[in-house]
């Protein structure tokens, strides 16, 4: 008789190779995987191919799908203030991983190390059971907290020796404000990172943060303080250990932060109020595992402030939950979640203080928070960031606010050594409540003259076309054309106006490739090309019915009487660059937004001026100026914010 073959759900498949559904029916497509029976895959066959891109056998397939799963490490150097101490830092990691210590005996080991050194413990040949008398102890509370470790070491077994306590416990750390988070956050996977969305933050920006929000006689909050960046902030203002609380879901931080503040109080015997919580679920479960801290008695905060997880994934039951807690939002982005729990736990004017990704303020799916913060609180202070953490690279902001509705006040926007005011109200007024906070006062005035004009969109005027995904360009494209082939043009391919000359050639059969649109889309007489990726407008025109992959999407507007070579030149032009750039500020040329910009009504001779000079551009004469110059005075633009505008573009 034969055995019965395991099976897998298309989405356990899924789960198990650490990529989307999507990519499954791809990977179908090319081989690489073949259904049993409709959505259902042997179990044996996808341990098997996991295996194979693991040990790098199919490395295209190693390089697309598991970047949630790398086992990269990486020092996370803004950390650190003294660039001597990465050696050290490297030398500590290195003997960890090569010996195969378990994380929190090794950080256990660090941590009395350090407390040796402060005097806090005194002890002279250290036990083999890892652990010593309380007499050694000078705070009763550092013994619990060793203690209440130790145990939770002992849930396992591992094998230790002399040479390694010894390595560990007589190491010379160097002196940094949080050197066992250091070297944890050394130690643990990228991937891992990526999951939680947890990344350390540079102590400058918790400085900054904490500083400008914080009085000596508040009670504050970090509901996901890791090693306890802001927790050790806090205590540079707030002299009473017992106001200072910090949440996390994971233990080998808890057990570090604890370590840290009982470090930083170290002539006060208390016990850190640092819990083992997942603060989301606060609500739902009351149940913590330390200080018999309970949901009735946490108590409202003066400031909250911390660094929240994004892009956190989460448990299917754990998610269930979270979205049950939050019906104010829609999304299930984790720090979206987090401000609305913290702002429940705020006091009445209570203060948020968090470190977020810029995308906060302008992507479509995180209208639903924005949406909320507007109509429920006082938005006191945005300020910009760039890009401030290794290995991640999204933009970020700092965004403070009040637990208190607005009543139209005006918000300070800091950044690049600016610094200028704008109403809230404006948030309220505008496409998906995006936050505009590099529009400053001096360009609401521009848009007011460009956007007062009579107008149209691209909304609900246009059919918008993806580029070709072939799930396999080295299969598909040509770098020659040869028989049955034609061009095809990337993003890289697009010039402002024209197309260049063709790099690759394809043959098109629509059923062999990953994502294609109808065939008559990429064949009409007329439609603008754009680049996809990219932080300036950059449209090609054509008229030759071409075929491009995703990195050049295509819009073909459908505005009754208006030219399509007008929209061309009005995407093109330096005052359009000036405005997507201002109030989108993104490196993807989105259709949402490209449907917010103006499409301006004006006379037949301004649309025939414009049109003689689009239509030299496109035989290969350079007047673009001149049609720049002609848009500029169309809207009313002066030679001071020309200037204006002409510098801003150069930054």
């Amino acid at each position: 008789m034969k055995d019965t073959i395991k099976l897998l759900t298309k989405k356990e498949t899924a789960i198990y190779l650490g990529i989307s559904k999507a990519s499954i029916k791809n990977w179908e497509r090319h081989n690489y995987l073949t259904p049993v029976t409709k959505n259902f895959y042997s179990k044996n066959e996808v341990f098997l191919l996991k295996k194979r891109i693991k040990n790098g056998e199919i490395l295209r397939l190693n390089k697309r799908a598991n970047k949630k799963n790398t086992s990269k490490r990486f020092i996370p150097d803004e950390y650190i203030h003294q660039q001597k101490s990465l050696d050290q830092i490297n030398q500590v990691c290195d003997f960890i991983k090569k010996k195969d210590i378990n994380l929190s005996l090794a950080l256990y080991l660090l941590a009395i190390n350090i407390f040796i050194k402060s005097k806090d413990i005194n002890v002279g040949n250290f036990n083999i059971t890892l652990f010593f008398e309380k007499e050694c102890f000078k705070r009763n509370s550092v013994y619990k907290h060793f203690k209440s470790w130790f145990l939770e070491i002992k849930k396992d077994s591992y094998n230790f020796t002399d040479e390694i306590i010894n390595y560990l416990l007589y190491f010379n750390l160097p002196e940094e404000n949080d050197i066992l988070g250091a070297i944890y956050q050394s130690l643990i996977y990228e991937g891992k990172k990526s999951n939680l969305g947890s990344y350390y933050t540079p102590k400058k920006i918790v400085d900054n943060l904490v500083s400008r929000n914080i009085k000596h006689n508040f009670k504050v909050l970090d509901p996901c303080c890791g090693t306890g960046q802001f927790l050790l902030v806090f205590s540079d203002f707030i002299k009473n250990p017992e106001n200072i609380f910090g949440y996390d879901i994971d233990k080998i931080a808890i057990y570090i932060a604890r370590s840290n503040l009982l470090l930083k109080f170290n002539n006060i015997d208390f016990t850190p109020k640092i819990n083992y919580l997942n603060f989301l679920l606060v609500n739902t479960n009351p149940n913590i595992l330390f200080n018999d801290l309970t949901v009735n008695n946490i108590n409202k905060f003066d400031l909250i402030a911390t660094n929240p997880p994004w892009g956190a994934k989460y448990k299917y039951g754990e998610l269930k939950e979270i979205k049950n807690n939050f019906p104010e939002i829609d999304g299930k982005e984790s720090f979206s979640s987090f401000m609305i729990q913290s702002l429940r736990h705020l006091k009445k004017s209570g203060k948020l203080a968090f470190v977020l990704p810029e995308s906060i303020t302008n992507v479509k799916i995180h209208k639903d928070i924005r949406k909320f913060l507007i109509n429920n609180t006082q938005i006191i202070r945005i300020e910009t960031m760039g890009k401030k953490f290794k290995n991640v690279f999204s933009s970020v902001i700092i965004l403070e606010l009040l637990n208190k509705p607005s009543n139209n006040h005006s918000i300070q926007i800091l950044g690049n050594e600016d610094s200028y005011n704008i109403s809230q109200k404006r948030f309220l007024l505008n496409e998906n409540y995006c936050f505009d906070i590099y529009i400053n006062p001096t360009d609401e005035a521009i848009f007011k003259k460009v956007y007062s004009i009579e107008h149209k969109t691209l909304k609900n005027n246009a059919e918008w076309v993806l580029g070709i995904v072939t799930g396999d360009n080295s299969k598909f494209l040509k770098d020659k054309p040869v028989l049955n082939n034609e061009p095809i043009y990337k993003g890289a391919d697009v010039n402002p106006y024209l197309l260049k000359s063709p790099g690759n050639f394809i043959q098109f059969i629509p059923a062999k490739f990953q994502q294609v649109a109808p065939q008559e889309k990429y064949r009409v007489p007329e439609k603008l090309i754009y680049k996809f990726i990219s932080s300036n407008l950059v449209f090609a025109y054509d008229n030759k019915q071409q075929l491009t992959l995703n990195s050049a999407n295509i819009v073909i507007p459908k505005i009754s009487n208006y030219p399509v070579k007008l929209v061309l030149a009005l995407f093109n032009s330096k005052l359009y660059n000036y405005l997507f750039k201002k109030k989108f500020n993104s490196i993807k040329i989105l259709r949402g937004d490209l449907e917010q910009l103006p499409l301006p009504i004006w006379g037949t001779e301004k649309t025939h001026e414009i049109l003689y000079l689009i239509d030299q551009i496109l035989s290969g004469n350079d007047v673009i100026e001149k049609v720049d110059n002609l848009i500029f005075d169309f809207f009313n633009i002066s030679d001071k914010e020309k200037y204006y505008i002409n510098n801003y573009l150069k930054s």
